[in-house]
C-alpha cells in the first residue's frame, strides 16, 4: 500500500483542477492511502470525494495568523501537524504550492519522492520537478496531467469533481423552499461578484454590476426565469447596488447564506450559470452546470471551465493587451477596457444559445 499526501492550498478553483488528479492516483493505486493538505475555507469541496482518505488544513496561512494571536500556540500547533505527517509516513508527494516551504519539510520527515513544479527555483528540495515560469498556452489541469505523467502514470480524465453530500442537498432543498422557488421553474444561478483569490484586486475580474443588471432583467422577461444570486456575506453591499439597479425585479438573495457545500448543491439544481472568472463557476462545472462566463485579464486556455465545450461559453473582448494576467502577475491597469468591452448582447446570445 502506498501513503500518499497532496499539497493545494489555494482557492476553490484550482483545488477543483486537481479533482483528476486525486482520481488518477486512486485509480493506479487502489488500496492507496490519500491524504490532501488545503486550506480549511475549501474544505467542503474535498471532504465528501471517495477517493480522498484525509484532509490535512496545516497552510501557511492558517499558521501565519495562528502566530499573529499567540506565538506559543502556533509553536504547539507546528510541532503536532510536523509529528502527525512524520507518524504517517508517507511514500509519495504531490506539492502543488509553488512554493519550496512544504517541499523542505516533506525532505526532512522523509517523504522519498517529492513530485512538483520548479517555479523561479523554488523547486530544489523536490526530488522531481517540471521547471516553469508559470501557467501559461495550456490549461492548468493539463500541467497536473505532466507531473502525472513524470510519476508514470497514465490514466487521466480531464473531469473536475465534487461530491455532494445528503446533508447539503437537504439544507439547498429547505433553502429553495423558504424562498418559494418549485421543482418546474427554470432556474438560473448567477454570481457576479467572485475573484476573492485575487485579494484586493477582485475588482479586476468583475465584469460592471450595471451589465449583468441589464442581463438578468432580459433573461426574466424573456424566460421568466428565477435568478439566484450567490455571493459572500462581504458582497452584501454590492449585492444592495445590484438590486436596485434591478428596479423591483424578483431575484432570490443567496449572498453570504451559504457555505461551499450547500453552494454547490444549489447550483446544480440550476440549468444555467452565470458568472465571473472565479470560485463558484469552477463549482458550476464540476456539477455538469452549463454556464456563461465572463473573463477579463486571465486567459481561458489556462484558467477557463473544463468540461464538453458545447456547455460552457467564455464571453471576453478583443481588447489588444489581454490577456494580461501571466506568470502570475497581477495586471497593472485602471481602465479595465477588456471587462468593459465586454456587450450585453454577446452574453445574453450565449446564454440563448445553452438555454
Amino acid at each position: 500500500m502506498k501513503k500518499i499526501l497532496i499539497i493545494n492550498p489555494f482557492g476553490i478553483g484550482d483545488v477543483l483542477f486537481t479533482t483528476p488528479v486525486v482520481q488518477a492516483l486512486k485509480k493506479e493505486f487502489p488500496d492507496s492511502f490519500i491524504a490532501y493538505l488545503c486550506n480549511r475555507q475549501v474544505e467542503p469541496v474535498l471532504r465528501n470525494n471517495p477517493d480522498i482518505d484525509m484532509l490535512l488544513f496545516y497552510t501557511r496561512g492558517d499558521l501565519k495568523a495562528l502566530h499573529r494571536q499567540s506565538l506559543f500556540d502556533y509553536l504547539k500547533t507546528l510541532l503536532l501537524a510536523l509529528h502527525r505527517v512524520r507518524s504517517m509516513r508517507f511514500d509519495i508527494a504531490f506539492d502543488l504550492s509553488l512554493v519550496n516551504q512544504y517541499s523542505v519539510v516533506l525532505r526532512l520527515l522523509g517523504v522519498r519522492r517529492r513530485y512538483g513544479f520548479d517555479y523561479k527555483g523554488r523547486g530544489l528540495f523536490l526530488t522531481d520537478k517540471i521547471a516553469i515560469k508559470g501557467f501559461r498556452e495550456k490549461h492548468v489541469v493539463d500541467y497536473y496531467q505532466d507531473l502525472l505523467k513524470l510519476a508514470g502514470i497514465a490514466f487521466f480524465e480531464r473531469k473536475t469533481r465534487i461530491y455532494m453530500s445528503a446533508a447539503d442537498k437537504k439544507s439547498a432543498e429547505e433553502l429553495l423552499r423558504v424562498n418559494s422557488l418549485s421543482s418546474g421553474e427554470l432556474r438560473i444561478g448567477c454570481a457576479p461578484f467572485g475573484g476573492a483569490s485575487w485579494g484586493k484586486d477582485a475588482r479586476r475580474k468583475q465584469w460592471p454590476l450595471e451589465n449583468y443588471a441589464a442581463v438578468v432583467k432580459k433573461i426574466i422577461t424573456r424566460h421568466r426565469a428565477k435568478i439566484i444570486i450567490f455571493g459572500v456575506a462581504a458582497d452584501r453591499q454590492n449585492f444592495e447596488t445590484l438590486k436596485k439597479m434591478l428596479g423591483g425585479q424578483d431575484i432570490i438573495d443567496m449572498v453570504g447564506k451559504t457555505d461551499l457545500g450547500q453552494l454547490a448543491a444549489l447550483i446544480s439544481g440550476c440549468a444555467l450559470f452565470l458568472g465571473n472568472d472565479s470560485g463558484p463557476l469552477h463549482l458550476a462545472c464540476a456539477c455538469g452546470v452549463k454556464t456563461v462566463s465572463i473573463f477579463g485579464p486571465a486567459d481561458k486556455k489556462v484558467y477557463g471551465p473544463i468540461g464538453d465545450a458545447d456547455c460552457h461559453i467564455v464571453v471576453s473582448a478583443n481588447t489588444p493587451c489581454r490577456p494580461c494576467y501571466k506568470n502570475f502577475q497581477k495586471p497593472n491597469c485602471t481602465e479595465m477596457n477588456c471587462l468593459r468591452d465586454i456587450r450585453e448582447q454577446d452574453v445574453l446570445n450565449a446564454i440563448e444559445r445553452l438555454l
